[in-house]
C-alpha cells in the first residue's frame, strides 16, 4: 500500500509511523485511519523492527482527532460513523511489541486517545492533552476514552485541557 496522509520508515530495528497532515494539526481522516491501521501492521509483524514511534508531522500537533472537514457528513464514503476507529485502537494494543508515541505540541480528542493507547508516551515541554468531545457533543466512537479514564483515573480524565508540567 503506498501512503498519502502516513510517513512509514523502518531504521536500525525502529519503525517510524508518522501522520503526515501538519496543515491540519494531523488530524485524521479515514484514508489516515486506513493508512495507520496498515503501517502499524507491517511494523508489528516485521521481524527487523524491535519498537514502533507514533508521531505527528511538524511541531504543532502530534494529533488532534477526527478532521471535522473532512467527512461531510460521510467519513470518505464510509458513513457517519465509518472510521474505522476501534480497529486502529486495536492494533496499537494488540501489537506485539512497544509503541511510543512522540508527542509535539497538541493531543487532542483522538489524538489524546491515541496517545493514551500507546505503551508509553514521550512529551515535548510544550505538550498539550486533552478531550474536547463532551464540550462539542461529540463521542469517542472507540475504546480510548474508558481506557484513558483507566490508566489515568476518573477525575482526572474528567479535566480539561492538562498541560505536561
Amino acid at each position: 500500500m503506498s501512503y498519502e496522509d502516513v510517513l512509514f520508515e523502518v531504521s536500525e530495528g525502529i519503525a517510524r509511523v508518522t501522520i503526515n497532515r501538519p496543515q491540519v494539526m494531523n488530524a485524521f481522516r479515514g484514508k489516515t485511519c486506513t493508512e495507520l491501521i496498515d503501517a502499524l501492521g507491517r511494523a508489528a509483524w516485521d521481524k527487523q523492527v524491535g519498537v514502533i514511534v507514533l508521531a505527528g508531522a511538524g511541531d504543532r500537533a502530534f494529533c488532534t482527532g477526527g478532521d471535522q472537514s473532512a467527512h461531510e457528513g460521510s467519513y470518505d464514503g464510509r458513513g457517519t460513523i465509518g472510521l474505522p476507529v476501534e480497529e486502529l485502537q486495536g492494533m496499537l494494543r494488540d501489537a506485539p511489541k512497544p509503541v511510543i508515541a512522540r508527542v509535539l505540541g497538541y493531543a487532542i480528542g483522538g489524538g489524546n486517545v491515541l496517545a493514551a493507547l500507546c505503551d508509553l508516551t514521550i512529551a515535548s515541554d510544550r505538550a498539550v492533552f486533552g478531550q474536547v468531545g463532551p464540550k462539542v457533543g461529540s463521542v469517542d466512537p472507540g475504546f480510548g476514552t474508558a481506557y484513558l479514564a483507566r490508566v489515568v483515573g476518573e477525575k482526572k480524565a474528567l479535566l480539561p485541557d492538562r498541560r505536561v508540567a
